[in-house]
Parts: structure tokens; sequence; C-alpha cells
């Protein structure tokens, strides 16, 4: 719990929990408990993921595992983007 405390502190202090950059965050640093997988707190130090929980959970198991969290790292280009 002091670890995921920490981590929250660390991406608030620094900005990233607001920051478009959000999908730099690598997933090693999310998963506190290293079960390579993030849970809901864990991932509560995003309030984009959590707001888009449902989409990303794609097995509906409660937790993302790195295929899922990819997901949310690449996101679609916006509608009207040029390549």
């Amino acid at each position: 719990m002091t670890k995921l405390l920490m981590t929250v502190v660390f991406l608030g202090a620094s900005g990233l929990a607001q920051a478009e950059d959000i999908s730099s965050v690598p997933f090693n640093d999310l998963d506190v408990d290293r079960d390579d997988t993030l849970s809901l707190s864990e991932a509560g130090a995003l309030p984009q993921i959590t707001a888009q929980w449902q989409s990303l959970d794609q097995d509906g198991d409660g937790k993302l595992n790195r295929g899922e969290y990819a997901g949310y790292e690449t996101p679609a280009p916006a509608a009207g983007a040029k390549y």
C-alpha cells in the first residue's frame, strides 16, 4: 500500500497524472505488486485509465494485462488526422 501511495504521489507531483503523456508511463511502474496485471487501484494513479476501464478490460477479469494496457498506450488517431 505504501508503494502504491508513493507511486500516486510521484505521478501527481511530476504532472503525469494530468499530462497527455500518460501513454509513456511504463506498465511496470504501475504494477506495484508485480503480479504482471494492473488492478483498478494500481491504475487509479491515472484517471484516464480508470475512466476507460470497462473498454480496456477486454476479458472482463477486473485487471489489465500488458496487452490490454497497450490498448491504452496506443490510442486510435483522432478523427481527421493526416498521416
